[in-house]
């Protein structure tokens, strides 16, 4: 149950910092979609947008404002966030068990093996050029080189944080009253049997 409550916690707090994420008002309408990246072999990963049919210089522009943003090291982060709560499941699924640790290590491990974050931005170029055009990047760069722009960059970090926390509160109250209402109906999923187990020493109900 309570790995159902996080979990709900957690969505409304993604839900929540997309929200309150920096738009990008453009204008993609009439372009031609990029062409889809093809699946690469391991050791062929290190592959670059250019390769894609992205124009050099646009891929450049791409490069910076992503540097700008923060976005070139989104996948290595969202990487470490799921791991670290990937570490905390099975750990809570299984706190007697010795051999958790040493699961969750192992698969952190190896599966860092097989993903590559900078691989992961090679990919997202070419979504870049599909929906911004040249103009659309020129004046994003602009913007956050600008004073407001670099305000927006200093505060977004702490924004960010603050607007996982309440979506977090949030989530995690409407799972609760959410769980509570189901109980009944559902005591299978919603830990209602266990509740009524008597406690070691209790006597059971007649």
């Amino acid at each position: 149950m309570r790995q159902l409550l996080v979990g709900c916690a957690l969505l409304s707090g993604a839900l929540v910092i997309l929200a309150h994420s920096p738009s990008l008002e453009v204008n993609a309408q009439d372009r031609p979609a990029a062409p889809t990246p093809k699946p690469q072999s391991q050791g062929t990963a290190k592959s670059t947008a250019s390769s894609n049919g992205v124009d050099p210089q646009k891929v450049a522009r791409i490069r910076e404002l992503m540097e700008l943003t923060g976005a070139k090291n989104l996948g290595q982060e969202l990487i470490q966030a799921g791991m670290e709560q990937f570490r905390s499941s099975v750990q809570d699924s299984q706190p007697d068990n010795p051999r958790a640790k040493q699961f969750v290590d192992a698969f952190v491990a190896r599966f860092q093996k097989h993903f590559d974050a900078n691989s992961l931005n090679d990919r997202i170029i070419p979504i870049y050029d599909k929906y911004l055009t040249d103009d659309d990047l020129k004046g994003l760069i602009a913007y956050y080189h600008s004073p407001l722009g670099q305000r927006m960059l200093k505060s977004l970090p702490e924004l960010t944080r603050e607007s996982q926390a309440a979506g977090f509160a949030m989530g995690q109250k409407a799972a609760q009253e959410t769980m509570d209402e189901l109980k009944a109906q559902f005591p299978e999923f919603t830990g209602a049997k266990d509740e009524e187990k008597p406690a070691a020493g209790e006597p059971k109900p007649n």
